[in-house]
């Protein structure tokens, strides 16, 4: 009994923090990156993500859990796309996974990150856009 309790002790702390994706694999896998990037600006204009280093833990949290901005801008109330994925689906992010979007988002993201992913999507945009007939 004195070992399986001791294996547990050991085991735990791995497999929590095994259980909670990077911030990086939850970026890419709730769409974060998909909206603010991979979209062509005329479809949803949303804001680069290095604006997440202007926000507090907190402040994104509220963001990300209500889709209240940190000017306090309800954006649901408002008709954004964000307001409506804020409130219907990452309100159910647990507060770790919120904070390690954060700690992805405040360290590791970069503007040129960003000008790299706007490069994939256009290519697409623009091959939908060729067979309606019109220019891309």
């Amino acid at each position: 009994m004195k070992r399986l309790v001791s294996f547990l002790m050991l085991a735990l702390p791995v497999t929590l923090h095994a259980a909670i994706p990077s911030g990086e694999h939850l970026a890419y896998t709730v769409g974060c990156i998909n909206c603010h990037h991979q979209t062509d600006k005329h479809i949803i204009n949303a804001p680069p993500l290095v604006i997440v280093k202007a926000y507090s833990i907190s402040e994104f949290r509220r963001l990300m859990k209500t889709g209240v901005t940190k000017a306090g801008r309800d954006m649901a109330s408002q008709g954004s796309v964000m307001g409506f994925v804020a409130k219907e689906q990452f309100s159910h992010l647990t507060d770790a996974e919120v904070a390690a979007l954060y700690d992805y988002f405040t360290r590791e993201w970069t503007a040129e990150k960003g000008v790299e992913e706007e490069k994939k999507i256009p290519l697409y945009f623009r091959q939908s856009e060729d067979k309606n007939g019109h220019q891309p």
